[in-house]
């Protein structure tokens, strides 16, 4: 009998499942907040256990139409790491199965004990330590580094998985095309016509788009999906800072492989810087009397307080893997039009929640557009220095 989760069933599928017991209800916790659905019909929610910590449940909802079963996926990609002993640190990264409902397309994950998610530390403290993006660069120069050339890696993502996450982009593919508003309505409110309007209106960003997605690198394997929620790091050494460099291997962990693909480095790398641009643009003050450029400037999470993070985080990243460099001598102009398109998935995310098209949904299109159409007149506007400068400690390690 198929099964669609929610917060109100959630309970009795896990006693069901026997990792909960009846006696345990009082003391566990769902946190709704966490709860999200999107255009693969996706829901994740977040419980407290008292014998467990904190779980991840996550579950795939079977629809009409024929849908990929990413989560089956996920699974394999866990099994395949777990099976090679020479990439034994990179599944270090990956939080703990629990529980796998292959009937009902349900994933159980148990997160260590203490760790806690970026996108909460950084609301909650408001500081910007760079020994955190340090360990961030490290982290994602290893998982590219390692895999680049395995050719265990290739062989699975390109054979074992039948296909499903074989060389196809990580980016949704009504971004390549004109976009219509019919379609959009099967899945989205229609408040997001506001977009679709102004994607439109814009043929160089529909260009610009269009090449970064359709020429983008098949290297590694690559998450595709790294958000500051989906990265978690251990309490105990965000207390500590200052022993920074005698972190380990399992500092990081990263949730949500479903959308991991043999892809583009460039995509992660954007994707996280992406994450801090987003702590500014989500404070900066709307009102209709102040212009956009005065709202920038007047963030509550200034972006010249982000920039020493963004340097150290791609500094330590080109440290530790320095020869991509010389593979895809565009990298960095490559990474700042991947921000713009990451930034461009939050709208769309922030559409497909149900929130609308306001006006700090524009506000975050016209940055992305200015990275993507712009990069390198940008690049200095993000990391406040110039390119040149960013390589000099790394171009000597070459």
């Amino acid at each position: 009998m198929y099964i669609k989760l929610s917060s109100n069933n959630l309970f009795s599928y896990l006693i069901t499942s026997k990792l909960l017991q009846q006696q345990e209800l009082v003391f566990a916790k769902i946190y709704p907040q966490c709860s999200t659905a999107g255009r693969d019909n996706f829901i994740s929610l977040t419980v407290n256990i008292p014998k467990l910590g904190q779980i991840f449940v996550k579950q795939l909802h079977h629809s009409a139409e024929v849908i990929k079963n990413k989560i089956k996926n996920e699974l394999l990609f866990y099994e395949f790491l777990a099976s090679c002993s020479n990439l034994i640190d990179l599944s270090s990264l990956l939080l703990e199965l629990l529980y796998f409902d292959k009937i009902n397309s349900i994933v159980i994950y148990q997160c260590p004990e203490n760790y806690l998610n970026l996108e909460s530390h950084y609301i909650e403290n408001k500081g910007f330590s760079t020994k955190i993006s340090e360990l961030m660069g490290n982290t994602l120069a290893n998982l590219h580094r390692e895999t680049l050339n395995s050719q265990e890696c290739y062989h699975f993502m390109n054979q074992t998985i039948e296909g499903e996450l074989c060389y196809q982009f990580p980016y949704p593919d009504y971004l390549l095309d004109r976009l219509y508003p019919e379609a959009w309505l099967q899945e989205i409110h229609f408040q997001g016509n506001g977009f679709i309007a102004t994607y439109q209106g814009s043929k160089t960003l529909i260009m610009a788009v269009k090449e970064l997605v359709t020429n983008h690198h098949h290297r590694c394997i690559t998450h595709n999906n790294l958000q500051f929620n989906n990265i978690y790091i251990s309490q105990y050494w965000l207390d500590n800072l200052e022993q920074a460099h005698n972190f380990n291997k399992s500092i990081i962990r990263l949730s949500n492989w479903e959308k991991c693909s043999w892809g583009d480095p460039a995509f992660d790398l954007g994707t996280v810087i992406a994450g801090y641009l987003l702590l500014w643009l989500e404070s900066i003050i709307i009102h209709p009397d102040i212009k956009l450029e005065q709202s920038l400037h007047l963030a509550l999470v200034p972006l010249e307080s982000l920039q020493p993070s963004l340097v150290v985080f791609i500094r330590s990243y080109l440290g530790k893997y320095p020869e991509i460099i010389q593979e895809v001598p565009d990298l960095l102009r490559r990474v700042v039009q991947f921000t713009g398109l990451a930034l461009i998935y939050k709208v769309i995310a922030i559409i497909q929640s149900f929130y609308g098209f306001d006006a700090r949904c524009h506000a975050i299109l016209k940055v992305a557009r200015k990275l993507l159409c712009s990069p390198e007149t940008s690049f200095r506007s993000v990391f406040g220095i110039k390119e040149s400068e960013l390589l000099e400690k790394v171009v000597v390690k070459i």
